[in-house]
């Protein structure tokens, strides 16, 4: 399997977008991939758009969601410059001058344009390591691929399960920690309940948890697409410390990640389950002034 994909890769750009064209048919007319989901998910953030509106955000999607798989295995087969002329950086400056100042900085970014193009290139692009945080994917053969192409452009691991404590570890290096935060947390996870695109969503606690442990400054990454096959990634800084918590920097977050969603719609996962359920009754012993987690 990563065999055939690495031959696919090697495939002229030009050719790979006209299997996403055919593919993005495919998902959207014969398999219908997710059609019920991404509907409901339009009509919960749009609900004051006409039924025309959000039919061409889906298609529009569909489209987007199959020229990433085809970019990514592109990026499998890239060089950083190769990358960095496809990817113009905003911001970076920001970044190194937390770094001049001995600070690490926490980026928080979402599924929207393409992440994995947007890591890669802040790896490349940055003078002092990236660490993002991942989830094992179910398949170890595609987990592996995944991996091997993001270290080849620099970027550094760490399971969201253990980032609190390797973070930490790290506290006497400069480092950037990279963090997708915008999917739905687990029923049984703690979270906070903020409000994005208009709806009470939940949002997992680590990113802020890990900001007021560290009190570093924390960044929100765009990356917009300006064209097939391009794309421009700005940084801007989102909040800093000293942090209030209480879901704070979630609210600011999803704030950010909705801006972004608003001018490019048909580019974020609309596929994805974000609004898997509602939220649940409170403990009876929570305190009164703190911001619900249930």
């Amino acid at each position: 399997m990563i065999f055939l994909l690495k031959m696919i890769a090697r495939l002229p750009d030009s050719l790979l977008y006209f299997i996403s064209d055919f593919m993005a048919w495919i998902l959207q007319y014969v398999f219908r991939y997710r059609r019920s989901t991404i509907d409901k998910n339009l009509l919960l953030a749009f609900p004051e758009k006409n039924k025309d509106f959000r039919k061409r955000i889906a298609n529009r999607f569909y489209h987007h969601l199959a020229d990433v798989a085809v970019e990514i295995l592109m990026l499998s087969r890239m060089s950083s410059d190769n990358l960095l002329a496809r990817v113009e950086i905003v911001g970076l400056d920001y970044l190194e001058n937390c770094a001049s100042r001995k600070d690490s900085a926490i980026l928080l970014s979402a599924h929207q344009g393409n992440w994995e193009w947007m890591l890669a290139a802040v790896a490349s692009a940055l003078s002092f390591p990236l660490d993002a945080l991942y989830r094992t994917l179910h398949n170890a053969a595609m987990d592996r691929f995944f991996m091997e192409m993001r270290i080849q452009f620099g970027a550094g691991m760490i399971p969201a399960e253990k980032a609190a404590k390797a973070i930490l570890r790290l506290r006497q290096e400069i480092h950037a920690f990279g963090i997708l935060a915008d999917q739905n947390p687990r029923k049984k996870d703690e979270k906070y309940w903020v409000t994005f695109l208009g709806v009470e969503t939940p949002v997992v606690i680590g990113p802020e948890r890990i900001a007021k442990i560290t009190g570093y400054p924390v960044f929100y990454v765009a990356t917009e697409r300006v064209g097939r096959g391009r794309y421009r990634v700005v940084i801007t800084p989102l909040v800093e410390a000293p942090y209030s918590g209480n879901g704070e920097i979630s609210q600011k977050y999803m704030d950010a990640v909705e801006e972004h969603i608003r001018l490019q719609p048909e580019s974020w996962m609309w596929s994805h389950h974000r609004w898997r359920y509602a939220r649940q009754e409170c403990p009876r012993n929570m305190m009164s002034d703190q911001k619900p987690t249930c």
